[in-house]
């Protein structure tokens, strides 16, 4: 299986070339986008955070989670620009 040789040499190649942990940020953040948009409760309910309790509470669950989507698209397309300009 040449894909699990590559998975496990991930590690390694993170070290050898750090802007590959952009790709992993990217990824992480486009789980939590897709939790966003499919209501996933854990993604944009914080209990015991007064800063994201007063931004639920104000905006409302719905324009909460749109504005969490734009925040986190914006985060991805960052993560992906950076990944893409120190490559060169």
């Amino acid at each position: 299986m040449d894909w699990l040789d590559k998975l496990k040499n991930f590690p390694e190649l993170v070290q050898e070339e750090p802007r590959y942990g952009y790709l992993v940020v990217a990824g992480l953040l486009f789980v939590w986008l897709i939790g966003v948009i499919c209501g996933w409760k854990w993604t944009y309910s914080r209990p015991g955070s007064p800063g994201g309790n007063f931004w639920m509470n104000l905006l409302g669950p719905k324009t909460f989670r749109f504005w969490l989507g734009v925040i986190l698209t914006v985060a991805i397309g960052l993560a992906l620009y950076l990944f893409s300009v120190t490559g060169k």
